[in-house]
């Protein structure tokens, strides 16, 4: 039987990113979450430089030529705007994936100091401390969307569940968990002093970086920016046909098009990039590191996964 956690789980792979790339680019271009968005935006803009252009060659007859410093300027202001929106975003995405790769090390790391630690023999606390780690991660990434899947969390003992749906905050309230065990067996003399502080570091750490991360989420662009640019944007999309319908004539609604296309693209990814724990293809693959972390996890503390998997905790898909 096929492992449920294999690489098709991810979002994306190297093997396979490359072709999926050139397939969209070439042959599936409208599929693309940038695109749909923002579609509707270059088919108006489009209408917008056929009615100007029609209007000025078959009604009006008016030149209207702005000086090319006006684009100029407008462009250089545009461009600065749009380059700082998309670093900005790109901060906030490549901080979270930092913070990811800092939970995924903890995580692992805690469990191969527990390893090391805990007596073969000693079943129930590498089932404790197993069951936890994962339920910490998996909580952490739905914390990060707005609620908690608890039919992805495992229980400990029974009506734990039912205890952590009456909890504030779920990934706090389980790392007290792993406190509270911890000085349990530091009191029984099951961990030494440098033992129980080395634990601790690692516990430090994960409520450290589901903090971070509540802050990147909780923090988004501020609306006032946000919108400001997408009025520049407007402003300078609806001034573009009067440098062009005078040399270009109808074929400035294609070039119209690409331009507002672009611009509006950047920022349209900007607002997608912001916010890096959702579920939408330019989000982190957090399901992914989760699944990674669980498995190794119970791999390293000789945890049965399988029969887990098998179990009322945790139906078969």
């Amino acid at each position: 039987m096929a492992d449920k956690f294999s690489i098709k789980d991810q979002k994306y792979s190297n093997s396979t990113s490359k072709n999926s790339l050139l397939f969209i680019v070439f042959f599936d271009f409208f599929s693309t979450q940038t695109l749909r968005k923002i579609s509707y935006g270059v088919m108006l803009i489009s209408a917008y430089v056929f009615l100007v252009d029609y209007l000025e060659n078959h009604i009006l007859h008016v030149a209207f030529k702005p000086p090319s410093t006006l684009y100029t300027l407008l462009g250089t202001v545009l461009g600065l705007l749009l380059v700082f929106r998309t670093n900005t975003a790109y901060d906030r995405w490549w901080q979270g994936r930092i913070l990811i790769s800092s939970l995924t090390n903890s995580s692992k790391n805690f469990a191969s100091k527990l390893n090391a630690i805990l007596p073969k023999y000693d079943i129930e606390n590498r089932k404790f401390f197993a069951y936890m780690i994962a339920n910490h991660v998996f909580s952490m990434k739905e914390v990060l969307r707005y609620g908690v899947k608890f039919d992805e969390l495992i229980e400990t003992h029974p009506g734990e569940l039912k205890e952590l749906k009456k909890v504030y905050h779920v990934p706090s309230e389980i790392v007290s968990q792993i406190h509270l065990k911890l000085t349990e067996m530091y009191r029984k003399k099951e961990l030494s002093d440098y033992q129980f502080l080395e634990m601790h570091k690692y516990i430090d750490n994960m409520t450290n970086i589901v903090g971070d991360c509540e802050r990147i989420r909780t923090s988004p662009m501020p609306f006032s920016y946000r919108v400001h640019l997408k009025k520049f944007i407007l402003f300078f999309a609806l001034m573009l046909p009067f440098g062009f319908i005078h040399y270009l004539d109808y074929w400035s609604i294609l070039i119209v098009g690409i331009l507002f296309y672009a611009m509006s693209g950047l920022d349209v990814l900007g607002e997608e990039i912001e916010d890096p724990f959702g579920q939408d293809e330019n989000d982190l693959p957090i399901d992914f590191f989760c699944k990674s972390i669980k498995k190794y996890v119970f791999t390293t503390l000789k945890v049965d996964l399988q029969q887990l998997t098998l179990s009322k905790y945790e139906k078969p898909h």
